[in-house]
């Protein structure tokens, strides 16, 4: 459900986009129009950005900039922070095609030095005042006429690329729109204790479910279900002997959906619950 939803398009494609959406759904994609890169203010709230290998935490004030990718948004209660109501951004899209011909010189792919995933972005005064202009520029889009569009985008880009220490604006827009390939392993084990359904982890790969399964047996002779649950309790386990941490706080910490699904898993692997465990670990050390 959207709250509320403000666009501006160019050549029939979105390149400013704001959005006011309630914070109740756990994980959704990261959904991307087609091949562009963007650039996200958060202007209320707070949300988790997953991608393949990282998990960023962005809150109110916070700039991202993200290249075309698999990533999924996450509420930040997912990992049991405060509930957040409402998320609230102010989006622009950038579109290969279309940002290469914003500046003169070659933009071929071949010279980028540093390639774009995610990351955050520093909102110092010059992109401050850029955001609220934008904001207006949503409000009135009427006003909104082609040269105002690509001198908003133009500016954007040269501020990024500033921010994020690109030696040139051409070399930076290069970057944004480079493949980067993640390693395989990386992501699985980058993700292992999160609870990530293996739908999930297979869209965060850019493979389907089956293709993601026999992938996942070739690399590591093993079911994904059962790989990944053994390496969950192991670390359950370890992390039983450490007295001050409760029961509910390690279920979450090893990427169970909640305290009751972990005992159960727990139980039916090690033939106690936790809390057994626990107890049985302590009167070891102690005889």
């Amino acid at each position: 459900m959207v709250i509320e939803q403000k666009e501006i398009r160019y050549k029939g494609k979105v390149v400013f986009e704001r959005l006011v959406m309630p914070a109740k759904v756990k994980r959704a994609p990261k959904v991307f129009f087609e091949d562009e890169a963007c650039f996200l203010f958060l202007t209320k709230g707070a949300f988790q950005f997953r991608t393949p290998v990282n998990l960023l935490h962005f809150f109110e004030g916070d700039g991202m900039l993200a290249q075309c990718g698999n990533y999924l948004i996450e509420n930040m209660s997912v990992n049991q922070a405060a509930p957040v109501e409402t998320v609230s951004v102010v989006g622009a899209f950038f579109y290969p095609d279309m940002v290469k011909g914003y500046f003169n010189g070659d933009l071929s792919l071949k010279h980028f030095q540093k390639p774009v995933t995610v990351s955050k972005v520093s909102i110092e005064p010059m992109m401050r005042s850029l955001m609220e202009s934008l904001h207006y520029l949503l409000d009135n889009p009427s006003i909104a006429d082609k040269n105002l569009i690509i001198n908003k985008q133009k500016e954007l880009l040269i501020l990024l690329s500033k921010s994020e220490g690109a030696a040139s604006v051409n070399e930076f827009i290069a970057s944004l729109f480079a493949p980067y390939e993640y390693d395989f392993r990386e992501i699985v084990e980058k993700n292992i204790y999160s609870d990530l359904t293996i739908a999930e982890l297979a869209f965060l790969a850019g493979m389907s479910v089956a293709t993601f399964k026999r992938k996942f047996a070739a690399t590591f002779r093993q079911s994904p279900a059962k790989y990944l649950l053994e390496r969950k309790l192991e670390r359950a386990a370890t992390l039983l002997q450490i007295q001050s941490k409760a029961v509910s706080e390690i279920a979450y910490e090893c990427g169970f959906g909640s305290p009751s699904s972990f005992t159960k898993a727990f139980k039916k692997h090690n033939g106690v619950p936790p809390s057994e465990f626990r107890k049985s670990q302590t009167d070891k050390l102690l005889s």
